[in-house]
């Protein structure tokens, strides 16, 4: 099944993904809730970021392609990016004027079904609603020179997520492909993660309650393509779909 939150007519729904129509559902997907036979095309419809999560959390350095020659990590790292971040597919990233380096970071996105304590391994996959598509767009400047990566991780426009989520998808081996003006930057497998999706939500679980909706970004691969105005960034997971926004300068 596949889920996507849109705007219709002045108001917020939820629906399942049919081809190109979605089928609204009574409630959220979060809930029991019913499929209406009440239609909209995908192309007729605002695409929303898929949840309205009370906390987004994050994994930093979860590739050993990402790391370089750097030591892989004994434990997670893990760091916080602020749901103002969010925008859905389609809507512009803002390239802040006083920055030089600029990076997308395709990712796959965990997204919680219900309310998450102490998972163990073993059960963690049934706290996951499913998956969708993400960018943890960077200002690397910010990055560095920060005590904390407030505003180079969740700066407006720096946590695009969508365009759907999807619950029938292995996480522990789907192809993760990023484009960047059509141009294939990187791509491979989430297979290759260092600390797989029942690691990270045990890891976090111990410490911090995940709600329903909450999503955990969980590494990129490789190294960060540099993004510029008038680019398009493309994330494409497979079984999922493909998140697509322009970057824009800030004005």
């Amino acid at each position: 099944m596949k889920y996507a939150r849109y705007l219709a007519h002045g108001q917020v729904s939820y629906g399942v993904l049919e081809g190109d129509t979605l089928r609204e559902i009574t409630t959220t997907p979060f809930e029991e809730y019913q499929v209406t036979n009440h239609r909209h095309r995908v192309s007729e419809v605002k695409l929303l970021p898929p949840t309205s999560p009370s906390k987004i959390l994050a994994v930093g350095l979860n590739y050993p392609s990402h790391l370089r020659d750097r030591p892989p990590l004994k434990e997670p790292l893990i760091f916080l990016k602020t749901p103002s971040s969010l925008v859905g597919h389609g809507d512009a990233i803002i390239r802040p004027r006083d920055i030089e380096t600029f990076d997308e970071e395709g990712e796959l996105v965990i997204v919680i079904g219900k309310q998450c304590r102490n998972a163990s391994k073993e059960d963690a996959l049934s706290y996951v609603l499913g998956y969708t598509c993400g960018n943890d767009v960077s200002a690397r400047e910010w990055q560095r020179g920060d005590g904390q990566w407030w505003r180079a991780k969740s700066a407006d426009t720096f946590s695009p997520v969508g365009p759907v989520i999807a619950d029938d998808i292995n996480p522990g081996d789907a192809m993760l492909t990023i484009r960047v003006n059509g141009k294939v930057v990187r791509a491979e497998s989430t297979s290759k993660m260092i600390f797989d999706v029942p690691t990270v939500i045990e890891w976090v679980s111990r410490r911090m309650t995940l709600e329903p909706g909450d999503m955990i970004f969980t590494g990129t691969h490789g190294t960060p393509a540099h993004i510029k105005a008038g680019d398009t960034v493309e994330i494409e997971i497979e079984g999922i779909g493909v998140l697509s926004n322009p970057v824009r300068m800030e004005e």
